[in-house]
């Protein structure tokens, strides 16, 4: 569905848990532990890394990449899965949220136009309705579409990052799933 911006990819790398954590630890300002610039690299990110899971948001604006990554990093020795896990927001009840103002909105609207047998708007309640409407559905299709267009870049860029390949669910190990 183009108006979800939210997506799943499973990434495998032959390095192991502390190797991922490590490199992505380069990328990223610490949430915890007031962490420090030592040094003139760039960083992509900010948030929590451990060798177990992360969650990341995105603060470089020369890299095309999406706003949230969360992860999982599982596997064992040097067979290791990373579940990405990837939003234009950080929770999906936001999403939920822009749907559910939009459906009632419509279910007003048309109960307004059907009540007054009209088509369009008697009151300015109703325009106004009409234009928050409006202005919601502008506002998720724009996220939709900047996720959707940094999508592929933010892939890539983690598999550079840990040398890895972007694998379908079906070849993950069922115990890694």
């Amino acid at each position: 569905m183009f108006l979800y911006p939210f997506k799943t990819q499973f990434l495998q790398t032959e390095l192991n848990r502390n190797q991922v954590a490590d490199m992505l630890t380069t990328q990223t300002f610490l949430s915890d532990a007031n962490f420090k610039k030592t040094d003139s690299n760039p960083r992509a990110f900010y948030g929590e890394i451990s060798n177990q899971d992360f969650t990341l948001e995105t603060i470089e604006d020369k890299q095309r990449l999406v706003n949230f990554c969360t992860g999982e990093i599982r596997g064992s020795d040097n067979e290791v899965y990373i579940l990405l896990q990837l939003g234009a927001w950080q929770h999906r009840r936001i999403f939920l949220l822009f749907l559910i103002l939009i459906v009632t909105g419509i279910v007003l609207l048309g109960k307004h136009l059907w009540l007054f047998q009209s088509f369009y708007p008697q009151n300015i309640a109703a325009w106004l309705l009409l234009l928050t409407n409006i202005a919601l559905f502008i506002a998720l299709y724009v996220k939709a579409k900047n996720f959707h267009a940094r999508l592929a870049s933010t892939t890539d860029f983690f598999c550079q990052l840990w040398s890895a390949k972007a694998i379908l669910p079906t070849e993950v190990p069922q115990l890694f799933r």
